[in-house]
């Protein structure tokens, strides 16, 4: 039967002890006034004529997102709520593409526009299908596509891309029929 081996020195040593946190002095009375308002810390401080590092006197502010540190200065005001809209895209130019085609917009043709961008952001070319699918389940309830051909009369699929500012998958429009999805 082999005999055991004793570990190296190295290993057999226990980690050294931990030091304890120094404790916070106790707070002078307060008939003592200090003479001083701002005292450096340390002596180097003192030479430099530094403020406290900036990150002791930064006031909280909001959580930045990746858009705001790529674009700083961009202003998103309304294009928050709609996260996945493609670059350039803006609620104002689907306004302008909606008078000129006749439709008063309604929160329901914003949801379009939401589904349909959400779709794009998944697939750079979705097939019909699939945006067809997605806008059936989101408004089934309220009629699926039949209700979608009534407030978007060229088409829920390709109106919607239009006005959701992408591109309309192939076959989506049929210039001898008209719209099919």
């Amino acid at each position: 039967m082999p005999t055991k081996r004793k570990a190296p020195k190295a290993a057999r040593r226990k980690t050294a002890p931990k030091v304890k946190a120094k404790a916070k002095p106790k707070p002078k009375a307060a008939g003592r006034a200090r003479t001083k308002a701002a005292a450096p810390k340390s002596r180097q401080a003192a030479a430099r004529g530094s403020a406290p590092p900036a990150a002791q006197v930064r006031a909280p502010s909001t959580p930045r997102t990746i858009f705001d540190i790529l674009h700083p200065g961009a202003a998103t005001g309304s294009i928050t709520s709609f996260r996945d809209a493609p670059d350039g895209w803006t609620p104002d130019h689907t306004r302008k593409l909606a008078a000129e085609a006749g439709l008063e917009l309604i929160e329901d043709h914003w949801e379009v526009i939401r589904v349909l961008q959400g779709c794009y952001k998944d697939e750079l070319q979705p097939r019909i299908r699939l945006l067809r699918d997605a806008l059936e389940a989101r408004f089934a309830g309220k009629g699926g596509m039949k209700y979608l051909f009534a407030i978007l009369p060229g088409g829920p699929i390709a109106q919607g891309c239009t006005l959701a500012g992408v591109k309309p998958p192939h076959g989506a429009r049929d210039l001898s029929f008209g719209s099919v999805a």
